[in-house]
């Protein structure tokens, strides 16, 4: 290899050692794919109510929504008993919800919850549900189809319900559905100011190109 060629080896090595750097620095994963459910991106990582309030008061922001799914779940009902079963937040917003509502209507408090479909609850069930420790009890008032996204769901909770059978621990995923398309590139910038650049960032793949 010529003198030119192995330093111009050297130099896209670097860049690309520095783009690695770049990257890690703001949580390392930023990345397109085919978001579920409504969104236009999902931010990883511990976000605390503050900073998810923070992050709805973008101007780029329609919609901020805290979205996870929680496992090893008990879940008991008169003839269901579930030890490790899966339960994801039902979010507010029909912008974002992933799952359509088959029967029933949603729910109006952490104590009400919503049951997906062929999995064994069924509306009107009684439910007890348990985690680490931590409880609660529920009544079931709508049924949902396979939400997209969260496949392995047995119920849809609100957040707050979420949050109590974690244990108040920071919601480990967030979803936003962004004014416009062409917002992509300012939300990103201001979402690592409000985050310190912690977050590993998925856009969807109609943002490709907004980005």
């Amino acid at each position: 290899m010529s003198r030119r060629g192995f330093t111009g080896a050297i130099g896209f090595a670097v860049a690309a050692v520095a783009a690695f750097v770049v990257l890690d620095h703001f949580g390392g994963s930023e990345r397109f794919a085919d978001l579920p459910g409504g969104a236009d991106v999902r931010l990883v990582g511990r976000f605390t109510p503050k900073q998810i309030e923070r992050l709805a008061a973008l101007p780029q922001a329609a919609v901020v929504e805290c979205d996870q799914a929680l496992r090893d779940v008990g879940v008991a009902t008169v003839g269901v008993t579930l030890a490790h079963a899966t339960v994801a937040t039902a979010v507010r917003s029909a912008a974002l919800q992933g799952a359509a509502l088959l029967e029933g209507r949603a729910p109006g408090k952490d104590a009400e919850l919503l049951a997906v479909d062929g999995r064994g609850l069924r509306l009107g069930d009684r439910v007890a549900l348990t985690r680490g420790g931590h409880g609660l009890a529920g009544s079931v008032v709508g049924v949902v189809a396979k939400p997209s996204g969260r496949p392995d769901a047995v119920a849809l909770l609100p957040a707050g319900a979420i949050d109590r059978l974690d244990g108040g621990a920071p919601c480990g995923e967030v979803a936003v559905q962004l004014r416009k398309r062409s917002d992509a590139t300012a939300f990103q910038r201001a979402a690592k100011d409000v985050l310190g650049g912690d977050a590993a960032i998925t856009y969807d793949e109609s943002l490709r190109g907004h980005v």
